[in-house]
């Protein structure tokens, strides 16, 4: 890992890009993970902080469970953890969260929270955290592996991992640092994410969250563990040893698996980790990304309101009126939409997600039309072009497709 990006060296910028393609990336997950990831970072922090304000914060027996399926699905799976939380009766999950939570409404420390909630059959201080981050996002750091190990990565005065036992935890390298889950871990964890919000919060001018802090530590932490399985080493330079014994042929009894090649990062990751100030960068198709639509649709997504509604009805309004243009009826398919933009983009010398209801009207004016049957039947090659053009349309420069 690169010195500058050790928790006491790491910049506003670059924990936002960090975080930035936390967020990003979790977008792309399948239905099922995509819901559990609203429910630990959206719905339940949402109900507790409700329940907060109408006199008593619970966690209820079943919101327990998603959060611990949550945990196995993104962290170590352990088959039994679950089993164990399931056998807790309803109503003790519901006495036991809510006096955890009375405890942190007078004392900001989670010490005594913690050993509350690890009186429940199946959690530790791990998952106790995670409880205790629900009820306070901004100041309660998750018990992650990624977060302990970012948190604890140790550099010697020229920026290269130590190699030592610290504190009688086993450092290797730290990417794959031995974790023991125990009390005195979490108590360090909070110390030293709250020391890291206190310093970027002054420099960012505005407050930086435990939970944005697990979201970088995560992404870290899995770029460090890439590189290490790239190099042999987790700093930027492989080390002597590795290269020599790169070198030397393994024995044919044992012989290495090939570790596969890291996945290449999607176009738009790849521009949030240049950051504001970095060179420009292109999607597939060659066309420039606007880096400052990208980090604000990588933020927390709002729940719909009016802004939403008058949204959906101008685009609506929109769409109707370009099938009258196209004199075609107004209940278009997605494909044959993206087909008119098309062809209104080469008509007019534009590119594809330049194209607007202002270009669209400008077309009409010049006379263009359309031939009749000219959509009906495409072929699978032009499909494939009209998918690439229309993917990632609204984080190109320019782009009128948002």
């Amino acid at each position: 890992m690169h010195t500058k990006l050790a928790p006491d060296k790491i910049s506003y910028d670059d924990f936002r890009t960090y975080r930035t393609c936390y967020d990003l990336e979790k977008k792309n997950l399948p239905e099922k993970l995509e819901g559990l990831q609203e429910l630990r970072y959206t719905e339940v922090p949402e109900v507790v902080a409700q329940r907060k304000k109408d006199g008593e914060a619970f966690l209820e027996k079943t919101e327990v469970q998603s959060l611990v399926e949550w945990k196995l699905k993104f962290g170590t799976y352990r088959p039994s953890l679950a089993k164990l939380v399931a056998s807790n009766p309803v109503e003790e999950v519901r006495k036991t969260t809510a006096s955890a939570f009375s405890l942190m409404s007078e004392d900001p420390n989670p010490s005594k929270a913690i050993s509350t909630l690890s009186k429940l059959k199946g959690i530790g201080p791990a998952t106790a955290s995670l409880l205790l981050s629900c009820y306070d996002p901004d100041t309660i750091p998750f018990f992650s592996d990624e977060l302990f190990r970012w948190l604890h990565w140790q550099t010697d005065v020229d920026g290269n991992t130590k190699k030592r036992k610290s504190r009688g935890i086993e450092d290797d390298g730290n990417a794959n640092r031995k974790i023991n889950y125990t009390a005195k871990e979490y108590a360090s964890i909070f110390e030293k994410t709250t020391t890291l919000r206190e310093r970027l919060s002054k420099e960012a001018g505005e407050p930086i969250t435990a939970v944005g802090i697990e979201k970088a530590a995560y992404k870290i932490s899995k770029s460090a563990q890439e590189e290490e399985k790239r190099t042999g080493s987790p700093d930027d330079e492989p080390n002597a040893a590795v290269e020599t014994k790169a070198l030397c042929p393994p024995s044919p009894k044992r012989r290495k698996k090939k570790t596969p090649e890291p996945k290449k990062p999607m176009p738009s990751t790849k521009c949030l980790q240049k950051g504001p100030r970095g060179s420009p960068t292109y999607d597939e198709l060659g066309y420039e990304l606007d880096y400052d639509y990208i980090v604000k649709c990588s933020g927390r997504p709002r729940r719909p309101g009016k802004r939403a509604e008058e949204k959906t009805d101008q685009t609506m309004k929109d769409g109707a009126r370009k099938a009258e243009i196209m004199g075609r009826p107004d209940d278009v398919r997605v494909q044959e939409g993206a087909a008119w933009d098309d062809r209104v983009a080469r008509d007019l010398g534009k590119a594809f997600h330049e194209v607007g209801m202002e270009e669209y009207e400008e077309w009409a004016k010049k006379g263009f039309e359309l031939k009749d049957g000219e959509f009906d039947d495409p072929s699978e090659e032009e499909k494939e072009r009209l998918m690439k053009l229309q993917s990632g349309s609204a984080l190109r420069k320019g782009s009128k497709h948002r």
